[in-house]
């Protein structure tokens, strides 16, 4: 009887444990890492997807003039034009505070694409090309623009017979990757070894911020 006794109070403390633990268990929290948020763009998937295709029609430029190829050079200028009109700066207008300058800004990137089309030689649409740069670099500043990385580089021997410095944009960080549309591939002094010549000096991170070098 006693043993009895004693299988059955085992018995009730074993099935108060089992419950008392399953009912702990339950609330434990899942093991790993908890997920982070997503990071959200500030602008509409049209809107960046606009800017997108300007910014790759401006490298598909900056990747003729490494080439020293002035015929795609024309073709991609052409392209750059459709690809810069059709950027939804109107989306823009909802932020009265920059939308005038945002506007403005485009603008100019226009009259100066217009302008790289009229120039016949080589020497004058590279500095055409730097003064695009610097105002797209801008544009893409005041509009924090904030769906990719763009890398704000300088070659310091880029005009004038060598002696000025001028801009581009890219998307690669890397020195190693770097194609200096200025120098290229065909330097009449240095061939291709001037290719990767240059430095970032600036650029648009994810956050739509300047990061500096």
């Amino acid at each position: 009887m006693k043993k009895f006794i004693l299988v059955l109070v085992l018995l009730v403390i074993a099935l108060i444990g089992a419950w008392y633990f399953g009912l702990f268990k339950g609330k434990e929290e899942p093991a790993g890492p908890k997920p982070e948020g997503l990071t959200v763009s500030k602008h509409t998937n049209s809107f960046n997807e606009s800017m997108s295709n300007a910014m790759n029609s401006y490298y598909a430029l900056t990747e003729s003039f490494v080439n020293w190829d002035t015929a795609k050079i024309n073709t991609s200028l052409a392209e750059l034009k459709t690809s810069v009109d059709s950027i939804r700066i109107q989306e823009m207008e909802k932020d009265t505070a920059i939308y005038p300058t945002v506007q403005s800004q485009w603008e100019s990137i226009k009259a100066e694409i217009a302008g790289m089309q009229a120039d016949t030689a080589i020497y004058e649409k590279r500095e055409s090309l730097n003064m695009l740069s610097q105002q797209m670099f801008d544009l893409l500043r005041i509009v924090k623009y904030d769906a990719a990385k763009v890398y704000y580089q300088e070659c310091p021997m880029a005009l004038n017979n060598y002696e000025s410095s001028a801009f581009w944009l890219s998307k690669e960080g890397d020195n190693k990757k770097r194609r200096n549309p200025y120098l290229g591939l065909h330097d009449p002094k240095y061939g291709k070894a001037m290719l990767i010549c240059g430095a970032t000096r600036d650029s648009i991170n994810f956050a739509g911020a300047p990061t500096g070098n």
